[in-house]
């Protein structure tokens, strides 16, 4: 190997682009030995592939550019062993959450696919619902906020002008959860489809209760099947509208 290489020479050494080395140097982790003088062009000494080495095992290890600098300036093997079993457990944990999170993918998922395959866009009729747990989620201003709005499917309860959110519970609770978990009551309700953008949902709304003479709830509950999570054109959002039914038994 030649004495000192070009910053291309060792990027392409370790298949990396320029810019990482040139953040290495940045964050003061790897110096170029200098710059030629005609080129102006970084270089490093052959040696400087060992640290190179150790960055990019840290790297590999998910540990952040920020621990990097101060493990490698001072370093014993208890030390070393310490700083691996920590990072150990750190990637352990996050393996547990990426679990968790591909579960609930797995299930949003699966109610997409189901309810799609009973979807019924122009039908409205009565159904038997069993109870449906949710995470309370608060109103506009609280929701986007909110991580769980993300990883389930959206519920909104419209009372007049007032509109608030929940995140659908499809299976059961995380077992480290410590958010409240609401219930909505089993029973008949009136359910139909509204297609298109959210602003003109209250359209189905008025066309639904005008199908019928039940007496409904003045709260109203929709499902989101398909929304911006799903489509990126909101004339194809599909969502789920429920009226419950007010002389209905309610099956607990």
């Amino acid at each position: 190997m030649k004495d000192h290489l070009r910053i291309g020479e060792l990027a392409r050494l370790f298949h990396l682009d320029v810019q990482t080395l040139r953040l290495y140097e940045d964050k003061g982790l790897l110096l170029p030995e200098g710059r030629e003088p005609e080129s102006n062009y970084r270089f490093y000494r052959a040696d400087q592939v060992y640290p190179l080495a150790l960055i990019r095992y840290l790297r590999r290890l998910e540990c952040p550019l920020a621990e990097i600098g101060n493990f490698m300036s001072e370093r014993s093997f208890t030390e070393t062993c310490s700083y691996l079993r920590h990072q150990s457990e750190t990637l352990r944990a996050r393996h547990q959450e990426l679990l968790r999170l591909d579960a609930v993918i797995q299930l949003k998922i699966t109610f997409v696919e189901r309810e799609l395959q009973t979807l019924r866009p122009e039908k409205i009729g009565v159904e038997h619902l069993d109870a449906m747990r949710y995470f309370p989620l608060g109103d506009l201003s609280e929701v986007f906020s909110n991580e769980l709005f993300y990883l389930y499917p959206t519920l909104a309860f419209y009372r007049g002008d007032k509109q608030d959110f929940g995140a659908y519970l499809i299976g059961g609770a995380p077992e480290d959860c410590r958010q409240p978990i609401c219930t909505m009551p089993a029973g008949d309700y009136l359910t139909g489809y509204h297609k298109g953008a959210f602003q003109s949902i209250r359209e189905t709304f008025a066309r639904m209760r005008a199908s019928t003479d039940l007496t409904l709830s003045e709260e109203i509950v929709c499902i989101n099947i398909i929304d911006q999570f799903v489509e990126v054109n909101e004339e194809h959002y599909v969502t789920k509208v429920l009226m419950q039914i007010q002389d209905s038994e309610i099956h607990e």
